[in-house]
């Protein structure tokens, strides 16, 4: 009696029997494609009992079209709505970018070369939301921009990590330092393991987590939840100097194979930060617990654009 094998086959695929063992991954859009964004944040650290604190909640959502010109892709995305709760609603600068107003990016391959409107849009968004002049002259730190851009790319290069041929399951850091694609200057990848195929969004998306570390960018923000919020005690509120903090990440990416636009990412983020008193020289830490998730849903033409 023969075996009848039931595989789901497209042109991207290197098959092994019934299943894959590895995948060509790439970059190509055959069409534009419009996605929906939604994400979520938790932002959480532990108290003096080594309970978890969750202070903030943002979620936001936004559009997303993606097209490409030769090698070129671009990202064209724009913001439609807030719904954030919590202590630093209005003040994470990380996540505050999603609600700017448009924002275009270009890249080939993992390389982002342009971020553009977020300069502008930060600055409008800023001036539009109603907050305390303290809060304001803060979050307009010229040095923050940078970092805002650097999270862009940071996102976009996690997003294409693979290229090529890939095994569907396995520890791929090996091969990706041997292909150089793990050469990143503000983080250091641990290691990168791929865990097979997930279904979302009606796609067969390939599951991958990048084990990195890194640094905050904006560690006052987190700092202020915790001290502020009636987490710890008055005391640590004169801790306000020296603060930086440092995580150990767990990057999950699902991404569609064929044309790389991503299905769904997760990252969280166990961190350590360290805050000082001017006065005493006394230093001291806390953990924070950090939980950022996107999810992108494609979107289907309505059915009158489909008869034209």
């Amino acid at each position: 009696m023969k075996s009848l094998c039931l595989c789901a086959i497209t042109a991207a695929l290197v098959l092994g029997g019934c299943g894959e063992s590895k995948i060509n991954v790439q970059y190509k859009l055959p069409e534009p494609v419009l996605v929906e964004l939604y994400t979520e944040g938790y932002f959480s650290t532990i108290d003096l009992k080594g309970d978890e604190k969750v202070g903030t909640r943002t979620a936001a959502y936004a559009t997303l079209a993606y097209s490409n010109v030769g090698d070129t892709l671009k990202v064209h995305r724009e913001y439609v709505m807030d719904k954030s709760q919590g202590y630093l609603k209005n003040y994470m600068p990380s996540e505050l970018a999603w609600r700017v107003k448009s924002v275009d990016m270009t890249a080939v391959d993992r390389e982002v070369k342009n971020v553009e409107g977020l300069d502008a849009g930060y600055d409008s968004l800023l001036a539009r939301i109603p907050m305390p002049e303290v809060w304001r002259k803060q979050l307009l730190n010229p040095e923050y921009k940078p970092h805002l851009k650097r999270l862009e790319k940071h996102r976009w290069e996690m997003d294409h990590m693979l290229l090529g041929e890939v095994p569907t399951k396995g520890n791929i850091t090996q091969m990706l330092k041997d292909q150089g694609r793990l050469n990143f200057a503000l983080i250091k990848v641990d290691s990168v393991v791929v865990k097979g195929f997930e279904n979302r969004d009606h796609r067969r998306c390939l599951d991958y987590i990048v084990y990195l570390q890194e640094t905050e960018s904006f560690p006052y923000y987190i700092w202020e939840q915790h001290v502020n919020s009636n987490i710890v005690p008055d005391k640590f509120k004169k801790y306000n100097k020296g603060l930086k903090a440092e995580y150990q990440t767990q990057f999950e990416v699902m991404i569609d194979p064929t044309t790389g636009v991503p299905c769904q990412e997760r990252e969280v983020k166990v961190g350590t930060h360290t805050m000082v008193n001017p006065d005493t020289k006394d230093t001291a830490t806390f953990k924070s617990q950090i939980t950022l998730e996107r999810l992108y849903t494609v979107k289907k033409p309505d059915a009158e654009e489909q008869e034209n």
